[in-house]
Formats: C-alpha cells, sequence, structure tokens
C-alpha cells in the first residue's frame, strides 16, 4: 500500500520532471505511483476524452516557475518600487486599532502575571 509523500512539493517536481506538459496514459500514473510510492491526486491531472490520456493541470506545471519567482535578484529598481508599494499598503492600515489591540494585549498579559504570582 502507497503512502503520500511527507512533501507534496516533492511529488510535483518529480511529476514536472517526469511527464511535463505531455500526454499521460493510466499505466504510466500507476508505474509512477509504484516508483515514487506515492499517491497522486484526482485534482492534478486533467483527462483529455479525446485523446483518452490525462495532462498535468496548468497549476501543477506553473508551480516551479512561481517558485522560482521568489528567488530572483531583485534589481535596485524594482526593490524600489517593492519598499513603496509595502510603504503605501501600509497607509490603509488602522494604526489606531493595531495600537488598541496592543494594549489590550499588554494588559492582559500583566493581569495574568499578576493573578498567576498571586494564586
Amino acid at each position: 500500500m502507497g503512502y503520500f509523500y511527507p512533501m507534496e512539493k516533492s511529488i510535483i517536481l518529480s511529476l514536472q520532471k517526469s511527464f511535463g506538459d505531455s500526454a499521460i496514459s493510466r499505466t504510466e500514473i500507476n508505474d509512477f505511483q509504484e516508483k515514487h510510492q506515492c499517491v497522486i491526486e484526482q485534482d492534478w491531472l486533467e483527462f483529455d476524452e479525446a485523446e483518452d490520456c490525462y495532462y498535468l493541470t496548468p497549476e501543477l506545471l506553473e508551480y516551479k516557475a512561481s517558485q522560482k519567482a521568489n528567488y530572483e535578484a531583485l534589481g535596485l529598481g524594482d526593490l524600489e518600487d517593492e519598499i513603496v508599494s509595502a510603504l503605501e499598503r501600509g497607509k490603509s492600515i488602522p494604526w489606531g486599532k493595531v495600537a488598541l489591540a496592543m494594549w489590550f494585549f499588554f494588559l492582559f498579559i500583566v493581569i495574568y502575571t499578576i493573578i498567576e504570582a498571586l494564586f
């Protein structure tokens, strides 16, 4: 009996390397599951009735590209744009509510500590 991969990322990368955007037969899926001792989720595959085969979903195929984008170095202009956009997003945060919540949390910690010390 197969088991689920401890990290689904590993199986997704293995699926991409093994099949890419080519057609996949049911036999190839079974062989892959036996070789890697895993279970391929049905929502990772799309069935093509015309060709009677499966394909990896576009989300699964784009997974590696999205991961690669996170590790690319930003140019100075891009970095400046990211900083400016983060500051712009910070303007929309209701800082008064955040400060009030922080004070309530601080008071909770103080009261809890006093109660713990007394009892």
